[in-house]
């Protein structure tokens, strides 16, 4: 820590302000489509019973959908389709989609025959009875353009193109368990798939609302499985994992490894941990001895070992940058290495892996993370994964994999939270090199790294060399990145951040691979190949485990979520890739673009770790309660109002210089995944928003401009029904942020800056953290959460322009005479 170096400012739970929220709806008009009634009507009854008439005569002895069905309701292309309310009287909502290219929508219902009777007599009440001038249930039944019995391909989640033909192939089968428990879905499932020689796996993977079963089968036993098996979800793929694409040198320099371990290296063992979920890893390396001991190497399945073997030593490589970053500029250098951490290794790849293995992989992750904390209960411990899966890229919807790790982030026990580092995967193609960057647009993050709460890692270079012709230049976006430009709206910001993940040399237009365009690291070989070379998101994702690892050193109390607040509120975008996308800063649909393509940027450790006399700091770890539990529909409840302790007075003699208020908001949400995400069935359990106030907006009215209970009580003290514009001020100050209002609040992160002059930065030091009305905590009161707490971090951070005014000392001053800071 440098002279000027100070640390972050903790705040206490008194900075803030906490009051009852209501939020304000935000009205929708849908278009209506324009039905004959009689014609439409007559058409869906009889739909529904030609469906029942062509069902198949089925084994009574494996009949257990019970004169059950699949059905499939779509809309009309350019209306919406109610959705809830076909969710209701019996029928189960599986799955809820729609096509990109024709924007019709679709939704796959389990009816059983009591839902069918209520079904068809909402259909005849429409044709016979009136209300209000209306038919009854006219807009669920206008919005349904047709139905269907489900097929095979309905049922089916992903690509069609692996979809099973005549050869097993592992799959995961998603059932609705609020209606039956995952022990009957299991016993259910046993007796089918041993009539119909169908292998199944004996562990379940179980969330709020789904368990998923691993069946290994074929199309015609999928269609056994349909046709016997009532509430099925959805069907996917199961995962199968890449092979990774690393290279290896031989580079023998023992003296340069001896004078290290000799005579610069020291490792400090504070109980902070970084833990590789990876192919395992060889600690008998000079470099790793001190870092990695036997105890803490460990299995996922304790029959594979705990080496590393096979994967070209891929976890060996990892642990190398982790411990010391690009070995090419450590061994050659005089300075004195200290590691404030060691390594944990945890094996989720066996040498002889099987297709079955990759399907587990869920399971597999799931297991490496309890034999590490059974391992060493009290860690404190920084998840790093550099595995991902092929052919699982669903425009970032949750899978399984990725749910597992959101549910393992998460926990349910604010002592337990991880945090998980987690590579965007790979381009890897020389086709697509040749294509670069269009080719990295196109090629979406792979799964897990959809996972809302870990932190995905893209890649970036500054390999480049003066004799040598490379694909990306210095500080462009690494040929091998992927991104979540192809994503739909609603998904996370993918990836976060983006470390150096090597480049590709070209010649005559051919890219070719070269070592010295790679991160230097450590081989699995030991003595017989000291040194390797590793690259693409693997190496980004080492280095941003080891940023974390640094970070933890010097706040080992920190939440998991102000760690990786911290890490994105350091971030930055490179000015040489702000010009290789051609990104406008003036308009926040070009900032979308590039936060879908490089999320944050690069992280800052110096500003991560510390302040410093320009650079100030406010840290707040919280516990908000989103929702509370009423008799009709769960409500928003808790509303948290913040009132910094701000060097106004020296913001303000700095006048029209310009400042940098930064604001980030950290949390982890529950994952609820199901191939049904609406307003009722979000897969986060709630989400947060951060409000800042005007520079001419006094408190009050900020109160009231964020809350509609407020806004109510203003209306009871003026005796009126509605608020005029004259009432109070309704300006949202929303056009000063840099990366757009609203751009930022996706996923479970959310950092913006707003870029102003010093004396108008000098009056917002008021600030609203607040739920939003969604999240299946509200929405789903089967499941009692509505009166759970969530944690949060929220981050604010004021830069002044090197050379001015203190304006860290007198804030500390303030804040420690009154007891506002802890340390």
């Amino acid at each position: 820590m440098s002279n000027n170096s100070k640390p972050h400012l903790f705040l206490n739970k008194t900075v803030y302000d906490k009051q009852k929220y209501t939020g304000k709806g935000v009205p929708i008009t849908k278009k209506k489509p324009n039905k004959n009634r009689s014609e439409h009507g007559e058409f869906l009854l009889g739909a529904i019973g030609e469906i029942w008439e062509r069902n198949d005569q089925r084994n009574p002895n494996l009949d257990f959908k019970e004169g059950g069905e699949y059905l499939v309701f779509e809309n009309k292309s350019g209306f919406d389709l109610k959705v809830n309310s076909l969710d209701s009287s019996g029928l189960k909502l599986l799955k809820y989609d729609y096509d990109r290219d024709s924007g019709r929508k679709f939704a796959s219902v389990y009816i059983n025959p009591e839902a069918r009777i209520q079904l068809e007599k909402k259909i005849k009440d429409y044709l016979d009875y009136t209300r209000n001038g209306k038919p009854c249930n006219q807009e669920l039944v206008e919005s349904i353009d047709r139905l269907y019995k489900a097929q095979i391909e309905d049922i089916w989640s992903g690509d069609l193109n692996y979809l099973p033909k005549d050869q097993q192939i592992w799959c995961e089968v998603w059932v609705d368990n609020e209606s039956l428990t995952s022990d009957d879905f299991f016993e259910i499932l046993t007796v089918i798939c041993t009539n119909f020689d169908i292998p199944l796996n004996s562990e379940p993977i179980l969330f709020p609302q789904r368990t998923i079963f691993l069946v290994k089968t074929n199309f015609h036993q999928l269609v056994e499985i349909i046709n016997y098996l009532p509430y099925i979800a959805e069907v996917k793929k199961a995962i199968e994992l890449n092979s990774f694409w690393l290279d290896q040198t031989i580079i023998e320099r023992e003296e340069w490894i001896a004078d290290l371990c000799n005579n610069r290296l020291a490792v400090v063992d504070n109980n902070n941990f970084i833990t590789i979920l990876d192919s395992g890893v060889n600690n008998g390396h000079d470099l790793l001895k001190n870092v990695l001991f036997d105890n803490d190497r460990l299995s996922a399945d304790i029959s594979w070992g705990v080496n590393d073997q096979g994967y070209n030593g891929h976890g060996t490589k990892m642990a190398g940058v982790i411990a010391y970053g690009d070995l090419n500029d450590v061994l050659g250098s005089n300075k004195s290495i200290e590691i404030p951490y060691l390594l944990e290794s945890v094996k989720i790849l066996p040498a002889n892996k099987t297709s079955s293995d990759d399907s587990k992989i869920p399971i597999i992750t799931k297991n490496a993370i309890n034999t590490a904390i059974a391992n060493n209960a009290i860690a404190n411990r920084t998840i790093c994964m550099a595995v991902t899966s092929k052919d699982q890229n669903d425009f970032g919807k949750p899978s399984v994999w990725s749910a597992t790790i959101d549910q393992l982030a998460f926990s349910g026990n604010f002592d337990e939270k991880l945090l998980f580092i987690i590579s965007a995967g790979n381009v890897r193609h020389e086709d697509d090199w040749k294509n670069y960057p269009e080719s990295n647009l196109d090629s979406s993050v792979e799964d897990p790294a959809q996972a809302w709460n870990a932190i995905t890692v893209g890649a970036y270079t500054k390999k480049i060399f003066p004799n040598k012709t490379t694909i990306a230049k210095k500080f462009e976006l690494s040929p091998f990145s992927r991104t979540s430009s192809s994503w739909d709206p609603q998904w996370p910001i993918k990836p976060e951040v983006i470390f150096e993940g090597g480049n590709l040399s070209n010649y005559n237009n051919v890219p070719e691979c070269d070592h010295d365009l790679e991160v230097l690291t450590t081989s699995n070989l030991g003595r017989i190949n000291h040194l390797s070379t590793i690259c693409a998101t693997s190496s980004a994702t080492a280095l941003a485990s080891k940023f974390i690892g640094e970070l933890r050193s010097v706040y080992p109390n920190a939440w998991p979520e102000t760690l990786r607040a911290l890490m994105i509120h350091s971030s930055s975008w490179p000015k040489e890739l702000i010009s290789q996308f051609k990104i406008s800063s003036t308009k926040s649909t070009e900032a979308l673009k590039l936060l879908k393509i490089i999320g944050y940027g690069v992280p800052n450790l110096e500003k991560a770790k510390n302040c410093n006399s320009n650079y100030l700091t406010f840290i707040s770890e919280q516990e908000l309660q989103p929702f509370s539990k009423q008799k009709s529909k769960n409500s928003t409840q808790d509303i948290h109002y913040y009132d910094f302790p701000w060097p106004d007075d020296i913001l303000t003699g700095l006048g029209e210089t310009e400042v940098t208020l930064k604001v980030t908001l950290s949390y982890f949400i529950e994952p609820n995944p199901g191939n049904r995400y609406t307003s009722k069935y979000s897969y986060q359990s709630s989400a947060l928003r951060f409000l800042l106030i005007n520079p001419d907006e006094d408190f009050e009215n900020f109160k009231i401009r964020t809350n509609k209970a407020n806004q109510d009580k203003l209306k009871a003290i003026l005796k009126k029904e509605s608020l005029e514009d004259t009432d109070f001020n309704k300006n949202t100050g929303n056009n000063r942020w840099a990366l757009g209002a609203d751009n930022v609040f996706k996923g479970s992160v959310h950092s913006n800056y707003w870029k102003g002059i010093a004396a108008e930065i000098a009056k917002c030091n008021k600030l609203a953290i607040f739920p939003q009305a969604s999240g299946w905590w509200r929405e789903l009161k089967k499941q009692n959460r509505a009166n759970d707490k969530m944690r949060y971090s929220l981050i604010v951070s004021i830069e002044t322009p090197e050379g001015t005014s203190d304006i860290y000392t007198p804030i500390v001053n303030k804040i420690e005479s009154e007891n506002m800071i802890k340390v």
